[in-house]
């Protein structure tokens, strides 16, 4: 069974983390999902208290690390030493991703090979401060890297990972139970089309 460790930290983006979780937690038999934080418990931006379940240094031997984002956490995350040195993340052997402001932890900790990546439209001037160039793709993939944008897009970068974990039909299953009754059609073309695009660029 996959090992899927999700990032938290305090002031994370709400939907960020928690759509990625409910997504990925509906499959059971596949992956494990966790969620992983410095702290026992984490406040997210809109003040909801959530137990974490296990430390940030078990994302070094999870098959998927997943960064959810946040306005204030990433900041102070990465400003936090104790936070960016507990990660030992090697992308020639996980799959390493982000959503939206989390692009800015992966180039902090070096895991953006191009500079280039996507994250929110409102922190892509702190990705360029990062020495990274901001993408407007929603998704931006290279190799076992990925980025996606806005919140909403967290339904690519789950797609991604059970996409590259075992295949595109993985991916439109763990995805169709969340998509617009009468729209799975419109939607899954969508996923696909947004998949192949994001890794044209690195190909």
């Amino acid at each position: 069974m996959k090992q899927i460790a999700l990032i938290a930290f305090e002031q994370f983006t709400d939907i960020d983390l928690f759509l990625m979780w409910d997504i990925l937690g509906r499959n059971r038999k596949d992956w494990q999902v966790r969620i992983l934080g410095k702290q026992p418990e984490l406040r997210s931006a809109h003040g909801l208290l959530i137990p974490t379940h296990g430390r940030l240094e078990e994302a070094s031997r999870a098959d998927v690390v997943l960064f959810s984002s946040g306005k204030e956490g990433v900041p102070a995350a990465m400003s936090d030493a104790a936070f960016m040195g507990a990660f030992q993340l090697d992308p020639s052997r996980q799959l390493i991703g982000s959503i939206c402001g989390g692009a800015l932890i992966l180039a902090r900790l070096g895991l953006l090979a191009h500079p280039l990546a996507t994250t929110h439209p409102d922190a892509r001037e702190a990705l360029r401060a990062e020495g990274v160039e901001p993408d407007e793709r929603p998704f931006v993939n290279d190799g076992n890297v990925a980025t996606a944008g806005g919140c909403l897009a967290a339904l690519y970068l789950v797609g991604w990972v059970a996409q590259r974990l075992y295949g595109t039909e993985k991916c439109l299953e763990t995805l169709r139970p969340v998509l617009p009754s009468g729209q799975y059609s419109v939607y899954e073309k969508l996923i696909v089309s947004s998949l192949e695009q994001g890794r044209a660029q690195h190909a």
